[in-house]
């Protein structure tokens, strides 16, 4: 039924229990199972005197912030007996890299959490399950 699931992984609860149910699905399947992570990293502003100066955000920061999320998340696809697994780790809008992913991968599935760790965001903007499941063309499922 599935051959290609794509998971979007933020390192929130919801996030683990998509990759659980996606892992599931890859296992019944013998599917490929893709991980997508979309670092977020928010800006530092530190107090000089009485001025504020901004700290940058590089390639390196958001890699690092990346690589610990997507170890974790593949240890637990590995765990759960996913033995076809593959990541990505983006730089930029989380929407875009789990479309973008779930295109190159030729995915039947994406897989994500209702929620995640951008909750406040979401209420301003729209959840990125809100505009991935209106702009996925496969099949969405979205957990708790």
């Amino acid at each position: 039924m599935f051959k290609t699931i794509v998971v979007a992984i933020d390192g929130s609860a919801p996030s683990q229990h998509a990759l659980d149910t996606a892992s599931k699905l890859a296992v019944t399947f013998d599917a490929d199972l893709h991980l997508v992570h979309s670092p977020q990293i928010e800006t530092t502003m530190i107090a000089v005197g009485y001025s504020v100066m901004d700290v940058p955000i590089t390639p390196e920061r958001i890699a690092e912030a990346g690589a610990s999320v997507m170890d974790a998340a593949l240890a637990s696809a590995k765990d759960a007996g996913c033995t076809k697994v593959n990541s990505t780790i983006g730089s930029g809008d989380a929407t875009d890299d789990i479309l973008d992913a779930a295109k190159l991968n030729d995915a039947d599935l994406i897989v994500m959490g209702r929620r995640g760790l951008g909750s406040i965001a979401s209420v301003l903007m729209g959840s990125v399950s809100q505009k991935v499941a209106h702009g996925a063309s496969c099949s969405v499922l979205t957990v708790n």
